[in-house]
């Protein structure tokens, strides 16, 4: 998605840089020039001290964005997701990390072909967006660890780069 809106940023570096961010966490911008996490306001100041911005660049992108239509229909919809990837061991899911070949086409169906074929159900699945991700990955979790024979199964799967396991 980031491909097809970055153009309009071109010429607005740092603003670019904070378009970027608030897509990557899924920061909606609201009518009244707010910045959300789902319900709660993210002020400027919180958002130019992470990316070493003046908090007036932050208003001025919440501004352009809220101008143009294509960008106030994305970032006006925008909702943060939580990412299991780090806290599902500590419930006992099982949580693998597979970074594709570049381009590659149907890793997620073959995966979870062959996860659904050993009886585990799958939780969540995150696949990073390249654009915004230099070394996108897909994550799965499952309801319970992946077994060692499926996880070599996995990584002989034609697309698949590495899988790792958390």
């Amino acid at each position: 998605m980031w491909g097809k809106i970055e153009h309009y940023f071109d010429e607005y570096p740092v603003r670019k840089i904070i378009a970027k961010t608030l897509l990557k966490y899924g920061l909606r911008v609201s009518d009244d020039l707010k910045i959300k996490a789902g319900d709660i306001e993210v002020p400027y100041t919180k958002i130019a001290k992470a990316l070493d911005v003046d908090r007036r660049v932050v208003k001025e992108t919440v501004t352009m964005i809220l101008k143009i239509p294509e960008l106030r229909d994305i970032y006006t919809n925008l909702e943060p997701t939580v990412h299991m990837k780090y806290v599902g061991r500590h419930v006992g899911y099982g949580v693998i990390e597979i970074e594709p070949e570049p381009r590659s086409v149907g890793i997620l169906a073959k995966v979870a072909q062959k996860i659904a074929d050993r009886g585990i159900n799958i939780v969540q699945v995150v696949a990073e967006d390249p654009e915004l991700y230099p070394e996108a990955t897909l994550t799965i979790i499952t309801e319970k660890p992946i077994p060692g024979d499926l996880i070599n199964e996995l990584s002989k799967l034609e697309g698949v780069k590495r899988i790792s396991i958390y």
